[in-house]
């Protein structure tokens, strides 16, 4: 990672940087399901979603501008999953291959754990597009545990879903 990137926790003041990142990704790929672009209002939403369940939401910047994000948010919406996390990571395409997502991974990790999450999910698009992501996921020890063909319908293409899971402590 460049020597001038810090990692540092998200503010309001993030979202339209954030949103722009994001939004790229929602036009050109299909590492996000999402088909339509989000606003800063959604972003910040989502920013507030993530505080209000105490995990961390981290914001890679070069000289103040933001240049990655990544957060943890509870996997699903039921009391019993409230210590499984699904992790989320984004990079500007202009700096892709800096090891900013390696960083963001690392950090969100360890925050997350911090945070008392005892594993993590990564939901990740079973594309060629995503196929670095899998790839970090696994560097940083998360397993496959399971696929999803055609669950999702973007750019006319039915695209599956790989999942991997990464435990964050190591008591049962």
């Amino acid at each position: 990672m460049p020597e001038n990137v810090t990692i540092d926790a998200v503010s309001a003041a993030d979202a339209a940087e954030l949103v722009a990142i994001y939004n790229h990704y929602v036009r050109t790929s299909t590492v996000t399901f999402d088909l339509d672009e989000w606003s800063v209002d959604d972003m910040l939403h989502k920013i507030d979603a993530v505080a209000a369940l105490g995990m961390p939401f981290i914001v890679a910047r070069i000289e103040g501008h933001s240049v990655g994000y990544g957060y943890s948010s509870q996997w699903r919406d039921k009391c019993a999953f409230n210590t499984t996390v699904e992790n989320t990571i984004y990079v500007d395409p202009r700096h892709i291959g800096q090891g900013i997502g390696r960083n963001l991974l690392g950090e969100l990790l360890a925050h997350s754990t911090d945070a008392g999450a005892r594993e993590m999910i990564a939901v990740i698009a079973n594309t060629e597009d995503a196929a670095a992501s899998i790839a970090l996921h696994r560097r940083f020890g998360f397993t496959e545990v399971g696929r999803m063909d055609r669950v999702g319908f973007k750019f006319d293409t039915w695209l599956g879903v790989v999942m991997l899971q990464k435990s964050l402590t190591t008591d049962a």
